[in-house]
């Protein structure tokens, strides 16, 4: 008897582990980083309005004067933060992270994610060491009713306006147990390493970047899953991810 219970407890970790793992073929490279011009439609997430060159400005600089205040939805952080792992408070939800080398600064109410409403926060990405540094600006919006939610971001160089990066987040019964579908469509360097810190470097020309194209739907905690990793598309069964070939143009 002991050892049986011992099997099923053991079991029951492994899947609980594998769980954790949501779209098991994100892992992988799916042949890619990407050129800027081979991203089409972003993985179907619609660019937000571009702000104007003043709006950005404006926020900006009521960003840059924010102290850490989660309760009050207001967030002053390093971007390789330890909270950022954790996910301290909803600090997890801070979009575009880790972003070792920044600091970031944001307003979003992390306590209104638990009810059903819509609202937006405001981000600013910036090095503190290179004043010369790239900064970037991103907005994000996040809705929930009953059983269903979502969260999306767009980022932008505030210097030029330039779309960098973008994800989203839609689900059904929360926490992996019903439909959820995760996209990222974020700068890569030459080691696979993704997120804005990889252009903060004004030497990078934004149109040469390459880029890391991941969106994945998943079913039960990840035992049915599928979608794209850069230029392939994958199913997933009991987590085990299976290639099914290029994307086709």
């Amino acid at each position: 008897m002991p050892r049986r219970r011992t099997m099923w407890i053991a079991c029951a970790a492994m899947v609980l582990a594998l769980a954790q793992t949501g779209c098991t073929f994100f892992a992988c490279s799916g042949g890619g980083p990407l050129r800027r011009g081979e991203l089409g439609d972003w993985a179907g997430i619609a660019a937000e309005p571009i702000p104007s060159a003043q709006d950005v400005t404006t926020r900006m600089a009521a960003l840059k004067g924010l102290s850490s205040n989660t309760f009050a939805g207001r967030y002053s952080m390093a971007g390789d933060s330890g909270a950022l792992a954790f996910g301290w408070l909803g600090v997890a939800s801070v979009p575009f992270t880790p972003a070792p080398g920044l600091m970031i600064k944001g307003r979003m109410n992390p306590w209104l994610r638990l009810l059903p409403c819509t609202q937006r926060g405001d981000w600013l990405y910036y090095d503190r060491g290179d004043k010369a540094a790239r900064q970037f600006y991103a907005v994000e919006r996040s809705w929930s009713v009953l059983l269903a939610g979502g969260n999306r971001a767009d980022a932008w160089d505030a210097a030029s306006r330039q779309r960098v990066a973008a994800e989203r987040t839609d689900e059904v019964i929360g926490l992996g147990l019903g439909w959820t579908r995760t996209r990222h469509v974020l700068p890569v360097d030459r080691v696979g390493d993704a997120g804005l810190n990889v252009v903060r470097r004004t030497r990078i020309d934004l149109d040469q970047a390459r880029y890391q194209l991941k969106d994945g739907n998943i079913l039960l905690l990840g035992i049915v899953g599928w979608g794209r990793v850069n230029h392939h598309r994958y199913l997933q069964l009991l987590w085990i991810p299976i290639d099914l070939g290029t994307v086709r143009p």
